[in-house]
């Protein structure tokens, strides 16, 4: 593969996280400027949101699962 197409493939990977967080941002300032959520409310819903799109809850979730069959 010559370098040129590697840098190219990395600029457009990078401009598409880029995006998707800009996007991300924008739909929870909308989501917020419309409703009146305490802080702890706010914070729980961002730290489920992070967990789910980083792919965690199913380890998670069997983490828990093998801890209550002990």
């Amino acid at each position: 593969m010559k370098r040129d197409n590697l840098v190219t493939r990395h600029w457009m990977l990078l401009v598409g996280i880029g995006l998707l967080v800009v996007l991300h941002l924008w739909g929870l300032r909308y989501l917020l400027s419309h409703a009146r959520l305490s802080t702890t409310v706010l914070a729980g819903a961002l730290i489920l949101i992070a967990i789910k799109h980083l792919g965690l809850l199913g380890p998670v979730y069997a983490l828990f699962r093998r801890r209550t069959r002990n």
